[in-house]
This record gives structure tokens, C-alpha cells and sequence, in this order.
């Protein structure tokens, strides 16, 4: 994905496919966010791309971080076939850091979710926070 590809509809949403997933993930960039109402940099625009692009960097320890979650709090043992990325929340403002909301389709809480925040630093990743589905966004 090219930054000059990054183009969120009225709803400040994009739908992408991501290589080696099977299914487009909703790209949002949060209403919250005085970014919401600017336009767009360059380099802003290039810090998502460069978060998607990447997803090999942060896919599975988002994933082992889901599996830990659900044996931590639903005492049972998550696999990769129970998780699906559905959508990807741009939680930050132009100025600032990155920081990234994940929310995942799970099938042993297929109601609320999985969510997750990931903060990023030069194609490096940290989990910050791990819960149901609205720590992704909130």
C-alpha cells in the first residue's frame, strides 16, 4: 500500500486486502481526532501505509497477545483459525506518535471481540492493552 492510496470515505473509512490474510480488513481513522477534520500529511498518510505494509512485524505478536488473552480470561486455548483482523483504528493525531487499534473476529467471543492497542516507533511494536473488542477504538 502506497500513503497516496490512503483515502477514507465520508465515514473516515477504507477498506484494504492485506497480503496473507484472506479477508479486507476496515481501515478507520478515529472521529475523535482533530485529524478527522484536516487534511491529511504526506507523512501522515506514510505512517499507516508503513503500519499495513508491515503487518508481518506485528500480525503474529498481535495474535499471540489474543491467544494469551483468551487463556487469561476465558481459561482456554485460542489457535490462529479463532482470530480474524476486521479492522484497524488510527488512534493517533497527526503530530503524534503512532498508535494503532486492532480489533478481531474471535470465535470464542464472537459478541464482543478482541481488541488491542499496538504502538509503533520505527517498525518496532509494542502491545499497550489487551481486552474486548472496544479497547481497539476507545
Amino acid at each position: 500500500m502506497k500513503a497516496t492510496e490512503i483515502i477514507f470515505d465520508e465515514n473516515l473509512e477504507m477498506y484494504v486486502s492485506l497480503k496473507d490474510l484472506d479477508n479486507e480488513v476496515c481501515i478507520t481513522l478515529s472521529d475523535g481526532l482533530f485529524a478527522s477534520e484536516e487534511e491529511l500529511t504526506d507523512e501522515y498518510k506514510e505512517k499507516i501505509a508503513l503500519f499495513v505494509n508491515n503487518l508481518s512485524e506485528w500480525y503474529s505478536l498481535a495474535c499471540s497477545s489474543v491467544m494469551t488473552w483468551a487463556k487469561d480470561t476465558y481459561k482456554i486455548e485460542a489457535c490462529m483459525q479463532d482470530i480474524e483482523l476486521t479492522h484497524i483504528f488510527v488512534l493517533f493525531e497527526q503530530n503524534e506518535d503512532e498508535l494503532f487499534g486492532l480489533e478481531f473476529r474471535v470465535e470464542f467471543d464472537v459478541e464482543h471481540g478482541c481488541g488491542i492497542k499496538i504502538k509503533g516507533d520505527n517498525s518496532k511494536y509494542d502491545i499497550v492493552e489487551v481486552g474486548t473488542g472496544d479497547v481497539a477504538f476507545c
